[in-house]
């Protein structure tokens, strides 16, 4: 049995254009949980990140592309919490940039309502605004 959540709803799903600069953090806006009076999310399911394939003149071998994922109490995400820091790290290798890749995040029954997805490049990388990171809730 496949016990994956893979149910999508376009209105909970957020991009995010990768950093312009090294160094550098680009934030999300928030994705509602939307938890009830009692404190629990809506419905079961799963939040899932996105990060794009990279070129090698965006991120250069060696050089990173972290994506943590943050809470927060708030709809703006003011005061969050890192959640998972470096739940996905692109490295740049071989020449070629680095691979899209994807991770999953099953959040706690007791969870805050607002997360977000929060880009840090690596020194030495370039513009990358091109393309985007994406979360998303799926169930």
């Amino acid at each position: 049995m496949n016990n994956k959540f893979n149910v999508k709803d376009s209105a909970l799903q957020i991009t995010r254009a990768l950093p312009a600069a090294a160094s550098s953090t680009v934030t999300s806006t928030a994705l509602d949980l939307g938890h009830t009076a009692n404190g629990a999310p809506l419905e079961r399911g799963e939040i899932l990140v996105s990060a794009p394939a990279v070129t090698t003149t965006m991120v250069p071998d060696t050089r990173t592309m972290t994506y943590n994922l943050i809470a927060s109490a708030n709809a703006d995400l003011s005061s969050p919490v890192t959640v998972v820091s470096g739940l996905i790290v692109q490295t740049g290798a071989g020449g070629a940039g680095a691979a899209a890749a994807t991770a999953r995040y099953k959040p706690a029954s007791d969870s805050l309502r607002y997360y977000g997805l929060q880009i840090v490049s690596g020194g030495s990388t370039t513009d990358s605004s091109t393309v985007s990171g994406q979360i998303e809730w799926v169930s």
